[in-house]
């Protein structure tokens, strides 16, 4: 594992605060992969003097106050909170104590920790909103819980619901599924029955299956065989399978029946392939029953989406989807074959918008130029580095050589669920696995039953929604990754993760929006509002794959700032378009600005004109780059944020 030293600007300035009246000194600080950080500190008057090694996943400000801390001898949970009741303790440093203090503290401590959460004049809402969930968090990786009334949790969720604070009210709801506050089952299903968001009634059903399992299994079949949104009969259907495995998968299939291709079924899918032996049984309940080919095309491909080619599921949907079964790995003279028809007729800028498409879903798992998934292999340079047979081999026979960072564990836990992803940490205590969708898990050691070595998270049989040229493009694309030419990343600095915002507010159409309103409604909108897209290997963003037609789209990306100075961000786009970093409009296509370290949203509207289309592809169709230079003279040191 290679560690680049990096000297955090902030170190000093952190440090020269003494703790509880002790001097500290913070020296090195190592920034690994994952995220993960070591901050190093030693206390002259501590006895020793004592040094503080740590490595974590918390940011570079709560890593300096836990090193601090813990040399000067007070990074244990009781003396966390005593340092914030003490009211010492400075503001800006309050989060972070308070998050050491929820991953380590006892039950008093946590208890102490929600009291003030509960109060009114306790923590601001966005420390209130973290702390319910580090608290959840607490009690299913550490099985770690205060004792508290559960008419406390109840009237939490209550007071959220009332006050219109969703985000609130679904961390309570977890907070009531992770206590085992099994008294607020009928409170779940009020709100599972009322007119409340979909997310929290989704939500409720969820947590009544795992609090009061009796009720669940008289409420949940009506909810998913009632007539209601198809969202919130697949979650009832879904939240049965731990219950009732075989009388979910005949609601689940009765429900298929009925979807159309615009129904999502992930949430329904992943409840049977998460459950030992359930996707058989739902298998067996499909093989009774009618799919319109486009909904079984859409069921098959979230299960390849999510590294599952489970051989029962896999064939009644390929049947109903009207494709062929899962094809056999290829013969050496296969992929020799096809390596020489890549060469004579595969076109990469065809196989760049194959590789984009929506079906296959590679970026969920891929990135290029660290846009996209994280877990398989940044595609970048593959091509420069490996032969067409290996590309060859890695789509159609991706277990045949993984990786050794990508090599998966499957885990069955012991109330049967079965979880299969990438090891990212393991202690005594806990295991974090990434799965397929990116989706980081946590297991408590506790509860796993059995483990064993897993198969690559890319399934066998993707590509059979492929015609034989798409594939030819498709493996012509990766293999030019990386080589000199157009499928080299250009040496300028640009945003390459974006997200879309997918349905804006009527009055952000209308009109270029003031800072109050877009700091409202853009900036606050919530992580399901918006859609990951990625930019071409060229840098830019194709905005027909965005919007068909005329009309205003938001998209916003993100550059992070390690060391303060000016930045130069450029906006090029074939159409009208303005952008904000933060909340500071630009209505020139370029600016230059000084940024503090953090991470700096910047929101670009774009009006796309009646004229502006074009055959996808092409090259008259609109499309969008954002640069980002440092100044000559300038000390600035950043990067655009990436990943899913």
């Amino acid at each position: 594992m290679q560690r680049r030293e990096q000297r955090a600007s902030c170190l000093p300035d952190f440090c020269q605060n003494s703790v509880e009246g002790q001097p500290i000194q913070a020296s090195a600080v190592l920034r690994g992969p994952e995220g993960r950080v070591m901050v190093r500190a030693a206390s002259p008057a501590a006895p020793g003097p004592q040094t503080a090694y740590r490595w974590g996943r918390w940011g570079m400000g709560a890593m300096l106050c836990w090193a601090t801390m813990a040399a000067a001898g007070l990074a244990q949970p009781g003396p966390l909170v005593r340092l914030l009741q003490s009211g010492r303790l400075p503001a800006e440093r309050v989060p972070q104590v308070v998050e050491m203090a929820c991953q380590r503290g006892g039950p008093e401590d946590l208890a102490y920790l929600f009291e003030r959460a509960l109060a009114p004049d306790g923590y601001e809402h966005p420390l209130r909103l973290r702390v319910l969930q580090w608290l959840a968090a607490a009690a299913l990786e550490r099985k770690v819980q205060p004792a508290v009334e559960d008419l406390a949790v109840e009237r939490l969720l209550s007071e959220a619901l009332e006050a219109q604070q969703l985000d609130l009210a679904e961390a309570a709801l977890g907070l009531v599924v992770a206590w085992r506050k099994s008294a607020a089952a009928p409170t779940l299903v009020r709100l599972a029955s009322s007119d409340a968001p979909l997310a929290l009634r989704r939500r409720a059903l969820e947590g009544l299956a795992a609090l009061d399992p009796h009720q669940a299994r008289e409420v949940l079949p009506t909810f998913a065989s009632e007539d209601g949104s198809f969202d919130l009969r697949q979650t009832a259907a879904a939240a049965l399978v731990p219950l009732e495995p075989e009388r979910a998968a005949a609601l689940a299939a009765a429900l298929l029946a009925e979807a159309s291709p615009d129904d999502d079924p992930a949430a329904l899918l992943d409840a049977f392939l998460r459950r030992k032996g359930a996707s058989d049984l739902l298998a067996a309940a499909l093989a009774s029953v009618e799919l319109a080919p486009d909904v079984a095309k859409r069921a098959l491909r979230h299960m390849y989406g999510v590294g599952r080619s489970d051989a029962a599921l896999s064939g009644v949907l390929s049947e109903r989807a009207g494709v062929g079964a899962d094809p056999p790995p290829p013969t050496p003279e296969e992929v020799q074959a096809l390596a020489l028809e890549v060469a004579a007729r595969g076109d990469p800028a065809r196989g760049e918008r194959i590789f984009r498409r929506a079906d296959l879903n590679c970026f969920r798992c891929h990135a290029i130029g660290r846009a996209g998934g994280n877990v398989g292999p940044d595609l970048s340079a593959v091509g420069s580095v490996s032969p067409m047979d290996y590309v060859i081999n890695s789509i159609l026979n991706p277990s045949l050589a993984i990786k050794e960072q990508y090599l998966t564990r499957s885990i069955l836990t012991a109330d049967g669920q079965l979880l299969t992803g990438i090891v990212l940490e393991r202690n005594d205590q806990l295991l974090r696995l990434r799965d397929a969708s990116g989706q980081v898990l946590s297991i408590a050691v506790e509860d796993i039953e059995e483990e064993a070595a897993g198969q690559s998270l890319m399934p066998l049989g993707i590509t059979k929604f492929l015609t034989r040229q798409e594939l030819v493009d498709l493996v012509r694309f990766i293999s030019e990754l990386g080589k000199p030419g157009p499928y080299m990343l250009p040496s300028q600095t640009v945003v390459r993760r974006w997200r879309v915002l997918q349905e804006p507010a009527p009055e952000l159409l209308a009109d270029v929006p003031h800072g109050d309103l877009l700091r409202e409604r853009v900036l606050r909108a919530p992580p399901q509002a918006w859609r990951s897209v990625y930019a071409l290997v060229c840098g830019a963003v194709p905005l027909d794959e965005l919007c068909t037609g005329p009309g205003v789209l938001y998209l916003q990306g993100e550059v992070e700032v390690f060391e303060a100075g000016e930045v130069q961000v450029q906006l090029a786009c074939s159409v009208p378009a303005m952008f904000w970093v933060d909340v500071q409009p630009f209505a020139d296509r370029t600016a230059a600005l000084w940024l503090e370290p953090g991470r700096h949203p910047i929101t670009v509207r774009v009006e796309v004109p009646p004229d502006a289309g074009g055959p996808a592809a092409s090259a008259s169709a609109p499309e969008l780059v954002l640069t980002l230079e440092r100044p000559s003279g300038s000390a600035a040191r950043f990067e655009p944020v990436g990943g899913p």
